[in-house]
């Protein structure tokens, strides 16, 4: 979504944690979207055995033998913007499984005709593409996630206790202790909350504080790095608008140090939480009850728009007070392998909610009709 600044009213809307909704998928199979109401469950993990990891997720609509599956029918589910960890389970010289790296779902799914199973035979499915994959500097593999067995189990168990039906949980709890990864669970749901159990997914180089909140954020204090994770999170603008994934890292970063040194000159105390929230900060003031929240975007040019995901467009309307903080012209230079920033102009929205008229789709997704084969 492409936004016009400044934005104005709020409008109100009701979320109920712990309630459920279910979907019936094309295929017949009744998908229980326990994570509807919850802006922050945006994390899935592939199980695959194919190298093109990152390239897009896919699956057929089913099996060989006819039967409908639920964990190929999420793939219909994903939305723009969600991150996709990568469970390899065909590494080289008999490796053990693992976390390999992340992409982002670029775009809504589709339906496509050129699912290939393992035999090469295409057929119908669905598809989402994937951008910005990212391997990480130090893979996560099988025997390191289950030292993590008992902290795994009690996540599920805490979803479990608070949602009824399928979670369609990343892993298996087994009786002998072990975890495994479902053998056809293509697709999984990762929450949210298993994030603290494996920061090494957040990012290879995160920097511990000495505080941090319930989602496993970083606080005061905390030196900030550039979070993988926040590459879904499109900051460029039309004018500023950067190609290089890790000049973007760069440019958002330097955005996010001019907001934190801005509220706290105003008193505020702030948490980090870019990597497991729809927004950027989460800032309090000593004795004052409530939250605020704040979208940051930084731009190498004039930020007269700034682009939106979904999940940060419904957020700013659903929850007040919401700020958005705006950086431009931030310059950058490269020294060595490091990007460089200089502090850019800051512009600050008190109290944003978008309006409908502000926000324009800039992104569709068309199917090529039929044509004539010229070659």
């Amino acid at each position: 979504m492409l936004v016009t600044l400044p934005s104005l009213r709020r409008q109100a809307a009701v979320i109920h944690p712990g309630s459920c909704r279910s979907s019936r998928g094309d295929e017949g199979i009744v998908i229980n979207e326990w994570w509807a109401n919850d802006p922050t469950q945006r994390y899935w993990m592939e199980t695959i055995k194919r190298r093109d990891y990152g390239d897009a997720i896919r699956a057929p609509h089913r099996k060989q033998n006819g039967a409908a599956m639920p964990y190929y029918e999420l793939v219909k589910f994903v939305q723009d913007g969600d991150v996709i960890f990568h469970w390899d389970t065909d590494r080289p010289s008999g490796a053990p499984s693992a976390f390999v790296g992340w992409s982002i779902v670029d775009g809504a799914p589709y339906e496509t005709d050129s699912v290939v199973y393992s035999d090469a035979s295409p057929t119908s499915g669905t598809e989402a593409l994937l951008r910005d994959y990212t391997a990480l500097d130090e893979l996560l593999d099988y025997n390191e996630v289950n030292k993590r067995f008992g902290e795994v189990r009690a996540v599920r168990d805490a979803l479990a206790g608070r949602f009824d039906g399928l979670l369609y949980f990343p892993f298996n709890i087994r009786k002998d202790g072990t975890l495994r990864a479902g053998q056809g669970n293509y697709l999984t749901k990762f929450p949210v909350e298993l994030l603290a159990v494996f920061p090494e997914l957040v990012t290879d180089r995160r920097i511990r504080s000495s505080r941090s909140d319930s989602r496993g954020a970083r606080s005061n204090g905390a030196l900030l790095q550039s979070q993988e994770i926040r590459g879904e999170r499109r900051q460029a603008t039309e004018a500023g608008y950067v190609a290089d994934a890790k000049v973007r890292r760069a440019i958002e970063m330097q955005a996010v140090r001019q907001a934190i040194d801005y509220y706290e000159l105003q008193g505020y105390e702030w948490v980090d939480v870019g990597a497991s929230q729809p927004y950027d900060l989460l800032l309090t003031q000593p004795g004052v009850l409530g939250e605020r929240h704040v979208e940051v975007k930084g731009s190498t040019g004039e930020a007269t728009t700034v682009e939106l995901t979904i999940g940060e467009l419904d957020h700013a309307r659903n929850h007040q007070p919401t700020d958005l903080f705006v950086v431009s012209d931030i310059s950058w230079r490269r020294e060595g392998d490091l990007v460089v920033t200089d502090a850019g102009r800051a512009h600050l929205i008190e109290n944003w909610s978008p309006r409908r008229s502000s926000v324009k789709p800039i992104r569709f997704r068309h199917t090529v009709p039929r044509g004539v084969d010229v070659g």
